[in-house]
């Protein structure tokens, strides 16, 4: 028996569970299942396997039935189709469960901030129905909300299929969901199909072929654009290929391409958070964005939330909400202690660094960390780099980190010293924070920041001793 979180979301339900938590595969051997589906003679295609026909079937294909969700009849409802958008949830839920089901699995949901008391009521009934022993609901700026950001004015961003999410989240004893604002009718449906059409574009002017004259090559464009945008985050550019009767074409893209395609979309997202801050700021507060990795991904959208003033971006992993639900549930069941199934519109909040954290004095404000505190211990920094992993170089003064092997890097990342500054070099992909931040390639750190591997990882802090060689 074993605690599930389930993180509803149309561009992609995800669920996690054990400890430490990890993702589960839900739809095949993928960890994502996003909303689609195409009714067909023989039963309904869902998931990943609809998504994948959704552009050789365009009139058939369904995907509005989670971002929709209700009884109403549908109005010209597909041959085969079911009758409603809560019908087709149903067997989109069925189809997970029947994935992830274990006997006295126990399931929390964590659900997008726009559904309402009606919408919730109807996946409530849908998940009971399927004899989902459900716990409770908590909201998915909540869940996947890991980090505390004092005096600073903290925001969850997300996107969906067809709407982005911005919420403002007030911290204090408690963190509550204080307002948000969303641009529906604008979402990654929307934001792929520019992207397929510039691609295409690109396609005609270089080489005159059109890969949106046969619904296939439409078909697999839109099966490529995932790896294409991983891969433009690493790269400045790609060389793509398509074959079309025996004959190869070839194009160069690069990342401006599609940021440029989508300044519109993103210009709407500036001002949502803009808006929000000027609704609810006092002096132009400092802002601390927290990106779900739906959103973190999108080609150039980082770039352009760094151009809002006094603004610190904090990238999520794959998962948090459903990741982070496991985490705090502890918490919000002891908040709980009635009978019945809550929605829960607050959480106990941190807002203060660990207990061991002491912000530095004027007088020492200028020290160079010396150590480096990890669970009690302090390792010393010296010009023989600390090693940070699972698997590190025993010649090294190395800090073993602990967790399940999947999810930790053999090496994460160095600290040492250099031209008289504590420098740390980045390692791996998985995610290194600084303070929140995310750190990319190399950075100077200072006294009293803390380290943080991963969006829910193991924390080390930056500490001083008054004799460099105490240990």
């Amino acid at each position: 028996m074993s605690l599930i979180g389930l993180e509803i979301s149309d561009a992609g339900i995800i669920a996690a569970a054990g400890t430490p938590a990890r993702l589960l595969e839900l739809d095949g051997q993928a960890t994502e299942s996003p909303g689609f589906a195409l009714p067909q003679k023989d039963g309904l295609l869902l998931g990943k396997e609809a998504e994948g026909k959704a552009h050789l079937f365009p009139r058939q294909i369904l995907n509005r039935f989670w971002d929709q969700l209700d009884t109403e009849p549908l109005e010209q409802p597909a041959k085969y189709a079911p009758q409603s958008h809560a019908e087709i949830v149903y067997h989109h839920m069925s189809r997970i469960w029947q994935a992830i089901q274990k006997p006295g699995d126990e399931v929390v949901l964590v659900v997008p901030d726009f559904y309402d008391r009606q919408q919730l009521g109807l996946i409530l009934g849908i998940a009971q129905e399927l004899s989902m022993d459900i716990k409770g609901f908590v909201p998915m700026a909540l869940a996947a909300s890991s980090i505390a950001c004092p005096g600073k004015m903290l925001m969850y961003l997300d996107i969906h299929l067809h709407r982005i999410e911005v919420n403002y989240l007030k911290q204090g004893e408690y963190l509550t969901i204080e307002d948000s604002a969303m641009t529906a009718g604008k979402g990654l449906i929307h934001l792929h199909r520019d992207w397929v059409e510039t691609i295409a574009q690109e396609f005609v002017g270089s080489t005159r072929f059109d890969p949106l004259h046969l619904a296939a090559s439409e078909q697999e464009l839109y099966d490529r654009l995932p790896a294409v945008l991983s891969n433009l985050q690493h790269n400045s550019s790609m060389v793509f290929d398509m074959i079309d009767a025996g004959t190869a074409y070839s194009i160069t893209l690069k990342p401006d391409l599609f940021a440029d395609k989508a300044q519109a979309i993103y210009g709407d997202v500036c001002r949502l958070v803009e808006g929000l801050r000027s609704k609810h700021g006092i002096k132009k507060p400092v802002l601390a964005l927290q990106l779900s990795h739906r959103i973190s991904r999108l080609p150039g959208f980082r770039e352009i939330l760094s151009t809002i003033e006094d603004t610190q971006i904090i990238e999520l992993d794959r998962g948090a909400a459903a990741n982070g639900v496991l985490e705090i549930w502890q918490q919000l069941s002891d908040q709980h202690n009635t009978e019945g199934i809550s929605f829960f519109t607050s959480r106990p909040w941190q807002q203060s660094r660990p207990k061991y954290d002491v912000e530095p004095s004027a007088e020492t404000a200028d020290m160079l960390p010396t150590h480096l505190l990890h669970r009690s211990i302090a390792y010393p920094i010296n010009d023989n780099p600390l090693s940070i992993g699972r698997e590190v170089d025993s010649e090294k003064t190395r800090v073993q980190t602990h967790g399940h092997a999947s999810r930790i890097s053999p090496l994460y990342c160095t600290i040492g010293l250099r031209d008289r500054e504590v420098v740390l070099d980045e390692h791996s992909s998985d995610g290194i924070f600084v303070d929140g931040t995310r750190v990319s390639g190399s950075m100077v750190l200072q006294l009293g920041q803390i380290i943080r591997l991963g969006t829910n990882g193991e924390q080390f802090q930056l500490i001083a001793c008054l004799n460099r060689d105490e240990t």
